[in-house]
């Protein structure tokens, strides 16, 4: 099964509705699933599509999802992004995020045995690694 229909049966599970808009939404956001993609384009993109769809709308839908990990969110310098949740079989991930452009690219997760050691009495649900920067592509435009 792809991504794709993955984050509409997790929907469906969760009793959502499988709305053309929310279709349209993460199929959107399944063509840029490496990057975190402005909120902003998003909404431009659905309203475009649907004229009647609320941006009120479409931040709920992008929180809703969230809530369900079916997408992620992060707030950059320019505003709020997202982007479609790289693996829905593990929480526990890490990406190289680059601040201009949003790509993310996956990275191995460090060893985390000596942190996690000297954390005997603490109950972790997940963990995940973010390293922040400039991408290779966004250096040579600049």
């Amino acid at each position: 099964m792809d991504q794709l229909q993955l984050a509409f049966q997790i929907l469906q599970t969760h009793h959502f509705k499988l709305t053309k808009q929310r279709r349209s939404l993460l199929a959107y956001l399944v063509q840029y699933s490496n990057y975190y993609i402005a909120l902003s384009q998003l909404d431009q993109h659905l309203r475009a599509t649907y004229p009647t769809m609320s941006h009120e709308t479409i931040y709920r839908n992008v929180k809703e999802m969230q809530h369900l990990d079916i997408v992620e969110t992060k707030m950059f310098n320019n505003g709020l992004r997202v982007k479609f949740q790289c693996d829905f079989t593990t929480k526990e991930h890490s990406h190289f995020i680059c601040q201009l452009c949003g790509r993310a690219t996956e990275i191995p997760l460090p060893d985390f045995h000596k942190a996690l050691d000297q954390l005997k009495n603490a109950q972790i649900d997940s963990y995940h690694v973010e390293v922040l920067g400039i991408c290779e592509h966004c250096q040579t435009k600049n």
